[in-house]
């Protein structure tokens, strides 16, 4: 594992980090619950949405796959996530058991991720269904945030059952990793 400061200016890592940057102002404009906050509050996490799709593009594209970036961006994405699934409970019906089962389910993997690191001296790469799950996640944290009651409900069970298979898979990466 080699993370260097200069990662830190890779395009793909910057875009990461804006995206970190734009869920403090996303949260103020919920929190003014109205519907004008609410809609910039959605474009925002909407920009900070296909920013994530378009960090692992580029970082493809022009070489700059880096072990930062491989901890950056998925902690990013735990980290909106997290925080939006909280204010969600709180706010907005999102089921505490849900929250329990995304925080857990992130607990586990950052544990994991920290475990394989100090023991393999490597950055565990991100599975692709891991993406597929966090993008799941944005869409239910979505229609939770404007309360589409049909719709909520569809992408909670795809969620669910999206999370319990990625938690299966990466449980099964790190045993087989440690065994070796």
């Amino acid at each position: 594992m080699q993370i260097k400061k200069s990662d830190l200016l890779l395009l793909p890592n910057l875009l990461t980090l804006f995206r970190l940057f734009l869920l403090p102002f996303a949260f103020h404009f919920i929190l003014k619950k109205t519907n004008s906050g609410l809609i910039i509050a959605i474009i925002l996490l909407g920009v900070a949405y296909f920013s994530d799709i378009f960090d692992g593009y580029l970082a493809r594209k022009l070489n700059q796959i880096s072990d930062l970036g491989q901890i950056l961006d998925p902690t990013v994405d735990k980290i909106i996530i997290a925080s939006l699934a909280i204010y969600l409970t709180v706010h907005h019906g999102l089921p505490i058991w849900v929250l329990v089962l995304v925080l857990a389910e992130y607990l586990a993997i950052i544990l994991g991720g920290v475990i394989l690191i100090k023991k393999e001296k490597e950055v565990p790469t991100p599975k692709r269904f891991g993406k597929y799950t966090a993008s799941i996640w944005g869409i239910v944290l979505f229609f939770y945030l404007i309360d589409l009651v049909f719709w909520k409900q569809v992408f909670l069970l795809i969620g669910v059952v999206m999370i319990l298979i990625t938690s299966f898979t990466y449980v099964r990466m790190f045993i087989l990793k440690l065994k070796k």
